[in-house]
């Protein structure tokens, strides 16, 4: 019998020891545990759990309602409970609770059922994993990955735009988005002034557009045109290399500028500003994005300004720099168009030079050639910039006035032709010119006949004429 007694100690005494090792197990984990009755009111925590929940005892917690105090949204709670009630426990169920201080937490939750003796649920117990910074970290790659595939679907979208102005709006548009910014310019570097201006802009007024132009070194965007290097600000009020009375246009405190380049050439700048996702300042990551986004655009704006100035020399005349024939051709095809959708009437010139020959055997061809040039820009210095002066052929022009009907017409061909009458050329030089509006129904060809009748009456009328064809 002793010997029973003895051994009755031992496992009571063992008993008591299983259970220090356990109360000590359930606090030094870094997991939260707990126990709550079938009210959801809290009756055990152990001091993970309080840590988690940003509280300094458990006397502080234990007692709360866990659905009414600590979930950020009941519904979560209702979902957790059919869980519960469905399975008989919940494994890894994700939820967000409100820790004392405010802030938002993501937990992840295995509990079970708390059963009596009948085995009717009591209360819950149950482990939670604070996972905030993994979920903080999955969204982030999230976004990265994200903000990746827009680069990739920039790159491709970027380098089929031709149009410099369409172009340049689509990099500040992109660029914005994917960098979550509300301000972005992006800046193109003038050679003939040595100046940046705004080329186009996302969050400026429409008067800092206009009047801003940067010299090189001047302002941070000037500085890093000049440097070559792309700058990263966090924070402008702290940053050392900057002084914020020196940069009053920066309103955020975080910035970027890169600088465009192309085989080495400064093409501009691109400047970001007033980050919007939340995030006040931009990153290390952000900066690599940006360069990215530069480096493709700024192949596609050097391939733009060729493309422009294959455009422009294929429409205009190499001598005197008018628009040729190919561009009034166009032009007279868009006018008609407009004239038969809004009914805008439209009138045509057609300017010959009298006695050009006689002009070209006194003087030389070269100084023909001068000749040509003064006339074009006699022609330009009097009319509209609406209006488009074209060189037809030889010693013939042709001009084609929108929104002008014969009678203005006439007025605008008198003043070309005393223009010229009274310009000082090597020795006095006049044209003759023809005069027709468009009227509906006509082909461009019949267009074209008319006024080269028209012009045809002014010569035959004794030259420095003009002629219009009623």
């Amino acid at each position: 019998m002793a010997g029973y007694i003895a051994k009755d100690k031992q496992i009571n005494l063992l008993f008591s020891e299983s259970e220090k090792m356990y109360r000590n197990l359930v606090e030094s984990v870094r997991n939260g545990i707990y126990m709550a009755d079938i009210n959801d009111t809290l009756f055990f925590v152990n001091q993970s759990f309080v840590d988690i929940l940003g509280y300094q005892s458990k006397d502080e917690i234990l007692g709360k309602n866990i659905a009414k105090d600590l979930y950020r949204y009941p519904e979560m709670r209702e979902e957790f409970l059919r869980q519960m009630q469905r399975n008989g426990f919940a494994r890894d169920y994700e939820f967000e609770v409100i820790r004392r201080d405010g802030v938002i937490l993501t937990l992840l939750a295995t509990s079970n059922f708390i059963r009596n003796e009948k085995g009717e649920p009591i209360g819950v117990e149950g482990i939670v994993h604070d996972v905030s910074e993994k979920k903080v970290l999955e969204v982030s790659l999230q976004n990265e990955k994200v903000k990746l595939e827009e680069i990739l679907g920039f790159d491709e979208h970027v380098t089929s735009i031709r149009n410099l102005d369409r172009l340049v709006d689509f990099v500040v548009e992109k660029a914005t988005a994917i960098l979550q910014a509300d301000k972005c310019s992006l800046m193109l570097f003038d050679e003939t002034v040595g100046e940046l201006c705004i080329k186009s802009a996302k969050g400026l007024s429409d008067d800092v557009v206009v009047k801003t132009r940067i010299k090189l070194g001047d302002s941070i965007a000037g500085r890093v045109a000049k440097e070559g290097t792309e700058v990263l600000v966090k924070n402008i009020e702290y940053d050392s290399r900057f002084e914020r009375s020196n940069c009053p246009s920066y309103q955020g405190r975080s910035f970027m500028c890169s600088p465009i380049k192309f085989n080495g050439r400064l093409i501009g700048v691109v400047n970001i500003a007033d980050k919007n996702s939340g995030a006040e300042q931009f990153t290390e990551m952000d900066l690599k994005i940006l360069s990215a986004i530069v480096r493709q655009a700024a192949a596609a704006i050097e391939n733009a300004k060729l493309y422009r100035e294959l455009e422009y020399l294929s429409v205009t005349d190499p001598l005197t720099n008018l628009w040729n024939y190919r561009c009034f051709i166009n032009c007279v095809d868009d006018e008609i168009q407009r004239f038969n959708r809004f009914a805008n009437v439209f009138s045509l010139l057609m300017i010959d030079i009298d006695d050009f020959k006689a002009y070209n055997d006194a003087h030389g061809h070269l100084e023909g050639d001068v000749f040509l040039k003064t006339l074009g820009h006699i022609f330009i210095s009097q009319l509209r910039v609406i209006d488009k002066v074209c060189r037809y052929g030889g010693d013939e022009f042709v001009i084609l006035l929108p929104n002008t009907d014969i009678q203005q017409a006439s007025i605008v061909a008198e003043k070309l032709r005393l223009a010229v009458e009274s310009h000082e050329f090597e020795h006095p030089m006049t044209i003759s010119v023809g005069v027709v509006e468009y009227k509906k129904a006509l082909s461009r060809f019949d267009l074209i006949m008319r006024v080269d009748r028209a012009l045809y009456k002014a010569k035959n009328q004794g030259r420095n004429k003009v002629h219009l064809h009623e």
